[in-house]
């Protein structure tokens, strides 16, 4: 990918010296390239010289994908803890200070892997009530897994807004809320309700629950079979059928349940370690 293509952004935190936003965009000219974080009225620009540090497109992508790669551990981790960034950012600053290029790349690696939590603490926080950690990080992982998917016929714009929201928007299969409907309590607890209660505490907020959807308000708490079958007026598919890599498990399933909900988190764990691996596999 382009740099001048790069539209991913990330949840980073400052308020009352922690950050809230994303990374909404990159820009480049000859001379640089600008990173630029946004959000809470504030932005936050990542100048990078291009000319003074000898840095091509390679490096710039390398260096750009290694933040976000970074930013995604981190929010759901707080390994480093915010209080901790602004000093990091410095002393990386001050350490690639006359160095070009390929050892530019190799600082920057090097320095975010020493401070990152490791692939354990990172595997049992997205094993885990993931939703309930960071919604704003787990909704850019499932863009991400979704968009790594994607050709260049296929691709659709997941980072789209209609006023101050997205119009992708995290689903929770299994759903939310209080009030745990029948057909619900029926396919995971078969009909048992405190059962059903139980699960939900447990597994609702897990990453193989979640999808992305735009058409959230249109799904609710309707059954599994509605959800994945919702059409719109004029016939269209709404519902798990919209053809989203991310539901290719839904299609091919008449009912859901704790077996299919930890599967699918397994799977889509291995993938999300895969895509944001600080460290480039040998």
């Amino acid at each position: 990918m382009r740099i001048e293509d790069l539209k991913i952004g990330m949840a980073v935190r400052y308020e009352n010296q922690k950050w809230k936003g994303i990374v909404t965009g990159i820009r480049t000219s000859y001379n640089e390239a600008v990173v630029v974080f946004e959000g809470d009225g504030a932005l936050l620009f990542v100048f990078l010289k291009k000319e003074r540090y000898l840095l091509d497109e390679m490096h710039l992508n390398k260096i750009i994908q290694l933040l976000v790669r970074f930013f995604v551990r981190r929010n759901l981790t707080d390994t480093p803890p915010t209080r901790d960034l602004t000093r990091l950012f410095m002393n990386l600053i001050n350490k690639i200070d006359g160095l070009k290029g390929d050892e530019i790349v190799r600082i920057v690696e090097q320095e975010l892997v020493a401070v990152s939590a490791n692939d354990e603490v990172f595997r049992r926080l997205l094993e885990g009530p993931v939703y309930s950690e960071n919604s704003d990080a787990v909704r850019f992982i499932l863009c991400a897994l979704e968009e790594k998917a994607k050709t260049r016929e296929s691709m659709v714009d997941l980072w789209a807004m209609e006023g101050k929201r997205y119009v992708w928007t995290i689903e929770h299969i299994f759903p939310q809320g209080e009030n745990i409907p029948q057909p619900w309590i029926d396919m995971i607890a078969e009909g048992d309700k405190i059962r059903a209660i139980e699960l939900q505490a447990k597994y609702v907020d897990r990453l193989g629950n979640l999808t992305i959807s735009g058409y959230n308000s249109n799904l609710g708490n309707r059954s599994f079979e509605e959800k994945r079958d919702r059409k719109d007026k004029q016939g269209r598919y709404i519902g798990y059928l919209n053809n989203l890599y991310l539901n290719e498990d839904l299609v091919k399933t008449d009912k859901w349940n704790i077996e299919r909900i930890d599967s699918r988190t397994s799977r889509l764990v291995e993938e999300t370690l895969n895509l944001f691996a600080l460290k480039e596999k040998e």
